[in-house]
């Protein structure tokens, strides 16, 4: 029998020309593919009852299949849901491939994507100052079933899969991490009816409104939580109004779910509601939605797996800087009714694009031909063209004119419906008005039109800022409540004099409060650990938070956790230092060992077995005379970022030696385009604490030639070597013979695609991969390029970072130690940067020193094996007394090269010579201090 889905891969259709095609009617019965033929009906969505038992379980690691046969009764269309379990506790996504009688339906059936469910494990926790904390989180335990669907929300319904009647193999290929596959359901898509058909329904089925008391669900709540599609989804706190319940003027309470984190399409939160008797309800909701300005954000209603009405697709949330309610009705203000049978219900609200994603779908349309244009006009005149020469682009540049009259003729579309038609943010409108005035003057002025090129680029980038912005769905819930249509709602909304006064006595209790420190345990009779840090409130209530729950629980040991601007210096002189000081700067262990302030780590029995948390040598910028001052919490290091798309139109090879990285920067120069290696000018101590090999490349390409920044005893450096003089004439032949641009913005420059290749830290993916969706799919990372030298190929790297230390005035030595240990460990540097994405979304992850714990964050597996391979090469560099000032050597030395003053060969050998006359001066001022004695 002809099947639809042949032809080979190259030939595939995206979701959206695939649907396009001859469509079948909806299927009427569910069909389940599995080797059980288990045909239980499950929900979109859904999770399986907990004693529900399969048979046969298939266990997919990465690149395995698990293939099975169903027969479909007539031609229909189905919706697909994958029925999983997972294989850790901490993965987030999985990534697997589907085919159909040996083919992908469509282009995405490639790289499909579920994400696993989390649940509150236990309680809300409180902090000894009375500050709440969202409970920790979990895998939902066993089977869960996840409808299959597009992830960048453009299509708004589940994926729909045409099957022609009779047998189909389906065949599931694991991705990414390993996971438990029980089957597939493919399920009739579901029909959505108006509000007004609907209402139809409920008169002839005679259904009676409810006339109880109205239910009130706190959306944060636990005991009212049933689970969330991401880890970020966790309960937060709002203490500063009145309009949300909990709240208090006193303590920081649990009283919202959602906020920054709840942003992006698919993300679903789930409740169970105990509904008292049966009848219509009407539905209001508490919120705030203060990040998309004068605009909207959208939410899908389901209860019990189904969308009760169309309407209920795209519930909108207007913009306030404050917290609002609303009832759920239409723009007349008629509430819409839902009928709930008696007992418990399960309520939904997922994240969806609504409308937007047609403005989405069509200002992606608009982006990418325009970027793609701004790089054919920037190979042939560059970014800033001579204003004296003509270039004629329209003859330059295949379908220039129509290419610019396309955009135009888009951007004026949507720009006029905006604002009608389209509830978008009116800033948007403006930046394609601007955009369609720059395109229309260039297209009626084609032989001066490259005058025009960097107000293109300015605007074009405005418009690529709002494919990001746009998407922005983020919504904070405090409350869902049904009431009986002819009641009013009473709302947790304060008022006027309640407002005032709890604003009072906020004021009244800043005065007592102490904020910045808190406590664990109260056993008098157990050590007290007294902490530093230096960081924001929200890190500093996850850190309180893991010490409670696994800390002192485990150990008796009492935690103070003080919140200070203070350095350790400032402390040892006040005779007020801590215990214990977190996320030191890189040059601060040493130059504070020397000086007899800290305690050496390797008098502890245990010291080599803390450090396998580590890659090997993690420790070295923290040894001084033999003893090791900190341990490493945070460390980074660079890798290569390149745009795949621009690389492959150059038939540019991704670069393995430095050799291969000149050479694709020369055929970026000849196309005006760029390369960038990372460079950090010297503007205060605080760049100089960063440490020398998080500063620039040279440190990299100087390890990579066999050399080091000092000499074998580390009482001088080795700066002027051979190997220096060949690695630091090779660095700065980048910026003087190849001009590369120091100053370059990566980022803006990456995503434009005028720097498609470049050196940076690993934690840049993170920024690229949040905030620049246009170049989603068209851009990299690599191990960073090597040289060949005596023992064979070398792309070795330097490091950055911090570390933690124990301070030599500590008199519970053992207790500190016991909470160093607990601190760089797999499973609380897991969960701190889990808890701290949790509220701060991906930018709140963090660059953990511990190699275990990196790997369980939620990292595409294609990139997370280039940054664990590139970590393994990672050489780090030593700080001796006087380090501070080669980091400020280098840059001198660079910059008399940079400015011709000397030859690199003079410039490096020159402030070498400086350089080991201050480090001699260090030494000899302190070489006859015993670091196990305070100065």
């Amino acid at each position: 029998m002809e099947r639809v889905y042949t032809g080979s891969p190259e030939d595939l259709n995206s979701y959206s020309a695939y649907r396009q095609r001859e469509n079948y009617s909806n299927a009427e019965k569910p069909l389940m593919a599995c080797a059980d033929n288990f045909a239980a009906h499950l929900s979109i969505g859904a999770v399986p009852k907990p004693d529900t038992e399969y048979q046969t379980v298939y266990s997919l690691e990465k690149g395995s299949s698990a293939s099975f046969i169903i027969t479909v009764p007539a031609n229909a269309t189905y919706t697909a849901t994958l029925i999983f379990s997972c294989l850790d506790d901490t993965t987030e996504i999985y990534e697997f491939d589907l085919q159909i009688d040996g083919a992908h339906p469509f282009s995405e059936c490639e790289m499909l994507t579920v994400n696993a469910l989390w649940q509150d494990d236990g309680g809300l926790r409180k902090l000894s100052n009375g500050d709440q904390i969202a409970p920790a989180q979990k895998h939902v335990e066993g089977f869960v079933a996840r409808t299959l669907f597009d992830e960048t929300g453009i299509e708004r319904m589940p994926y729909a899969f045409r099957l022609e009647s009779g047998s189909h193999t389906v065949t599931v290929t694991a991705k990414g991490k390993p996971f438990l596959l029980a089957g597939i359901q493919f399920e009739p898509p579901e029909t959505l009816r108006t509000y007004a058909e609907v209402e139809k329904g409920y008169q002839s089925q005679s259904y009676q409104n409810y006339s109880g008391e109205q239910i009130v669900v706190e959306a944060e709540a636990p005991q009212n939580l049933l689970y969330r599609s991401a880890y970020a989804l966790s309960a937060k706190s709002d203490n500063g109004t009145a309009d949300i319940t909990p709240h208090s003027p006193e303590k920081s309470l649990i009283n919202y779910i959602g906020g920054s984190t709840w942003n992006e399409p698919g993300q679903e939160i789930v409740w169970k509601v105990t509904v008292p008797e049966s009848g219509l309800y009407k539905l209001g909701f508490s919120f705030r939605q203060n990040s998309v300005n004068d605009g909207l954000v959208y939410r899908w209603l389901k209860i019990d797996g189904k969308t009760p009405f169309e309407e209920a697709s795209a519930i909108s949330f207007p913009y306030s800087t404050k917290w609002q309610f609303q009832s759920f009705a239409d723009k007349d203000g008629n509430d819409y009714l839902v009928y709930l049978e008696k007992g418990e219900r399960i309520f939904s609200l997922s994240v969806t694009l609504a409308d937007i994603s047609e403005v989405f779908q069509r200002l992606s349309d608009i982006v990418e031909p325009l970027n793609s244009l701004y790089l054919d006009m920037v190979m042939i005149t560059g970014e800033t063209p001579d204003v004296n020469r003509d270039y004629e682009l329209h003859k330059q540049i295949p379908d220039f004119v129509s290419t610019l009259s396309d955009a135009y003729s888009r951007l004026t579309a949507l720009s006029g419906e905006i604002g009608t038609t389209l509830q978008v943010n009116g800033e948007l409108n403006g930046a394609l008005k601007n955009m369609a005035r720059i395109v229309d003057t260039m297209r009626n002025n084609l032989y001066s039109a490259h005058l025009y090129i960097p107000t293109y680029y300015t605007a074009c980038q405005t418009l690529s800022a709002w494919l990001y912005d746009i998407k922005n769905m983020a919504l904070s819930l405090d409350q869902l409540i049904l009431a009986a249509p002819d009641a009013d709602f009473e709302t947790p909304k304060a008022g006027f004099f309640e407002n005032l006064w709890f604003g009072i006595q906020r004021f009244f209790y800043s005065f007592f409060q102490e904020t910045n420190i808190v406590e664990s345990g109260e056993d008098t009779q157990m050590p007290t650990v007294k902490i530093w840090v230096n960081w924001g409130r929200d890190q500093v209530k996850v850190l309180n938070t893991l010490i409670q729950d696994s800390f002192t629980p485990n150990t008796g040991i009492n935690v103070r956790v003080e919140q200070v601007n203070a350095t350790l210096v400032q402390g040892v002189v006040s005779g007020n230092s801590p215990d214990l000081y977190l996320h030191q700067a890189r040059t601060e262990p040493v130059n504070l060992a020397m000086r007899g302030v800290l305690y050496d780590l390797k008098n502890f029995s245990d010291y080599e077995d803390v450090l396998e948390n580590f890659q090997p040598g993690a420790e070295t910028p923290y040894i001084y005379q033999g003893g090791c001052y900190a341990l490493p919490d945070t460390q980074t290091f660079y890798v290569m970022f390149y745009r795949s798309d621009i690389l492959e139109r150059l038939n540019i090879s991704v670069p393995k030696t430095w050799d291969d990285f000149l050479t694709a920067t020369g055929i970026l120069q000849r196309n005006n385009m760029d390369s960038y290696l990372p460079y950090t000018k010297i503007t205060s101590a605080t760049t100089v604490n960063t440490g020398a090999g998080g500063l620039s490349i040279f440190p990299t390409i100087l390890l990579q030639n066999g050399g080091s920044i000092y000499n074998d005893s580390e009482n001088a450096t080795a700066l002027d070597s051979a190997q220096s003089v060949r690695a630091f004439t090779f660095w700065t032949d980048f910026y003087t013979k190849y001009r590369l641009d120091q100053n370059a913005n990566f980022y803006q420059k990456f995503r434009a695609g005028t720097i498609p290749l470049g050196i940076a830290a690993y934690t840049e993916y993170l920024t690229f991969s949040v905030t620049a969706p246009e170049i989603g799919g068209k851009w990299k990372i690599a191990e960073i390029p090597g040289e060949m030298s005596d023992g064979g190929f070398s792309n070795v790297c330097s490091g950055a970072g911090t570390g933690c230390s124990i301070m030599k005035s500590s008199e519970n030595k053992d207790a500190a130690w016991e909470f160093l240990k607990w601190w760089v460990s797999a499973d609380t540097q897991y969960r701190y940067s889990a808890e701290n994405e949790a509220i701060l979304g991906e930018s709140g992850r963090v660059a953990t020193a511990n190699v275990e714990a990196l790997s369980r964050l939620s990292w595409d597996d294609e990139s997370l094996s280039v940054i664990l391979s590139q970590w393994e090469k990672v050489t780090e560099i030593p700080e001796v007394p006087g380090s501070y000032f080669v980091s400020r050597a280098i840059d001198q030395a660079f910059w008399e090269v940079m400015n011709e003053k000397s030859s690199p060969k003079e410039a490096i050998t020159d402030w070498a010579a400086i350089c080991d006359k201050e480090i001699s001066r260090k030494i000899e001022e302190y070489e006859k201090k015993d670091p196990e004695d305070l100065s």
